[in-house]
């Protein structure tokens, strides 16, 4: 994963992703005081749909820089995320969806 010193937001998309994701540090808190885990899984939820569509919206691979750099980040800190929150709720992440 390249180092980027700050993100290229451009498309709307691209800004929902970022913004759904600076909220995670406030879900988990509220999560534990609460005792509230579908808070969580609500939030988890909430961003694999955001992803869907910056993932639909914004070519990534095909993107020049620093689009693309900015795009790559957004893509692994989206997963960083929902494997954390998945292992905060004691559910598995599988690494790979494949069909059979």
């Amino acid at each position: 994963m390249p180092k980027i010193d700050k993100f290229a937001l451009g498309d709307l998309a691209e800004i929902h992703l970022a913004k759904h994701l600076c909220q995670f540090a406030e879900i988990v808190p509220q999560v534990l005081r609460d005792f509230r885990p579908n808070i969580l899984a609500n939030y988890l939820f909430e961003l694999a749909n955001g992803f869907h569509t910056f993932y639909e919206a914004c070519p990534v691979l095909k993107s020049e820089e620093p689009a693309r750099g900015s795009r790559l980040a957004l893509c692994d800190l989206t997963g960083r995320v929902l494997q954390r929150g998945l292992d905060l709720l004691g559910s598995k992440c599988r690494r790979k969806c494949s069909a059979k």
